[in-house]
Formats: structure tokens, C-alpha cells, sequence
């Protein structure tokens, strides 16, 4: 991952192709890294609905979309 100068971004992960748990793990962790209000992006084969449960639950937010064949989700950490 690599931080984004005054973007608020931290960066990328490419998720495909791993086995779960993986994705969902390396995800957490990224979120985990992240300050309060940064986001990360990740790139999943598939809609990663277990994650988007898991998001909630901690108090992120996140949004995902289909590109290409691929989910984009866009991660932020949440303020609290």
C-alpha cells in the first residue's frame, strides 16, 4: 500500500485470485492501518458480502462497484 500525499487515500490492494479468508483478513488489516476518515481501495474477484457485514459491524463505511468483472470497494475508516 502506499499513502497518498494529502488525499486522504492510503492506497490499493489487488485481492484477486486469494482463497477466503485471505481477502477479508488482508482487508481488515489495511482498514485497521488506515486514520480515522482515510479510505483504501480493493479489488475483489467476487462482491465481498461477508466483509461489507464486517465493515458495518466495526463502523466504517464503504461502497462498492463492478468494473470490468472485478468489485472495486472503496473503504473509509470511521471516525470513531
Amino acid at each position: 500500500m502506499t499513502a497518498g500525499a494529502g488525499t486522504g487515500t492510503a492506497g490499493r490492494l489487488d485481492l484477486r485470485g486469494l482463497e477466503p479468508p485471505e481477502p477479508m483478513r488482508l482487508a481488515l488489516d489495511a482498514v485497521e492501518r488506515l486514520e480515522k476518515g482515510e479510505t483504501v481501495e480493493i479489488v475483489t474477484d467476487r462482491e465481498p458480502a461477508l466483509l461489507h457485514r464486517e465493515l458495518e459491524r466495526r463502523g466504517h463505511g464503504f461502497a462498492t462497484r463492478n468494473v470490468d468483472g472485478d468489485c472495486l470497494t472503496v473503504i473509509r475508516r470511521g471516525l470513531t
